[in-house]
Formats: structure tokens, sequence, C-alpha cells
């Protein structure tokens, strides 16, 4: 009786495990959808600078010490974040989302592109290994990327969109 009740205790849990985790699929279609959002929203007011570059980062982010104002790496945790910023491109630029496609090597999960008053914007999930995905955000000539496990995909392209959308190269 008692290896009857450890079964079902043991199959239970493994149920309840398997439904509070997402799936690629859910994490991507979330974190585009939280991504699109953030970029059609307001941006996040700057509360940190690089130079003369303002930037919003969110709860637990850190820029760290070998940045400047084209190359800024960031930090959550144990996780990196690298943005991008060429001020010679407009917000309506399509390079980095171009230069992308042309890529065939990539082996894109999902991708959506966002258009707003003259911004372009994209969110990507690229698959980098069995379990880690590369993320990218970008408007015009800003672009933010990091390596995620897949259970942080959709909160990860939700941050680094609210990131990239707060700066302004005007």
């Amino acid at each position: 009786m008692t290896r009857h009740w450890m079964r079902l205790c043991i199959v239970s849990l493994a149920v309840i495990l398997l439904v509070g985790c997402s799936s690629v699929e859910e994490q991507a279609t979330d974190g585009i959808e939280n991504a699109k959002i953030v970029f059609q929203g307001d941006a996040e007011k700057a509360n940190e600078k690089v130079g003369n570059l303002k930037v919003f980062l969110p709860t637990g982010f850190a820029i760290e010490n070998a940045s400047d104002q084209t190359n800024i790496l960031l930090s959550k945790g144990k996780d990196s974040y690298i943005l991008f910023v060429n001020p010679n491109e407009l917000p309506g630029s399509r390079l980095y989302y171009d230069l992308m496609i042309a890529d065939t090597n990539l082996k894109i999960v999902e991708k959506n592109t966002f258009e707003q008053n003259g911004r372009f914007g994209f969110a990507t999930i690229i698959q980098n290994s069995e379990d880690n995905f590369e993320l990218i955000t970008s408007i015009g000539g800003i672009k933010l990327t990091t390596i995620s496990k897949q259970h942080n995909i959709a909160l990860n392209l939700e941050h680094m969109m609210k990131i990239v959308r707060s700066i302004s190269t005007n």
C-alpha cells in the first residue's frame, strides 16, 4: 500500500511540475507580445547614464565598467547583456533586422517586427543550443542581445525592450 501512495505522490508531483513549466513556443509567444506592448507604449524614464547616453535599467540590472557609449555591457545576476548603440542609424532603420535575416545559419524560433511613429523595431528568439536561446530586441540603431534559458524568455524580452525603448539617439 505504501508503494501505491508513493507512486501516486510522484506522479502527482510530476504533473504539477510539467503544468507549471511552459514550452518554448508559449514563452516565445508571450515574450514577443510583451516586447510589442513595450514598443508601442511610452518609454520608461532613464535612471542610468553612460557618457551622454541616458538609459532605463529595470531592477537588478547593472552597467559593467568596460562599457562605452556604443557598446554597453549589462548584467543581471549571472546573466550578461550587450547593448549596441549606433547613433548613425535613425529610429526607422532596419539595418540590424536585415543583417539578421540575411544570416541563413540562424535557427530562428520566432520573430516579429513592429512599426510606430517612424520607429522600426523587432524581437527575435534564436535557438543557440538545446536549452539556450539568443534573444534580440532592437529599435532602429539600438540593439540588445543576451543568451537565455527557456523559462526566462518572456520576461527577458520584456525587460530588454524596456531598455532599448528608453534610449533616444536624437
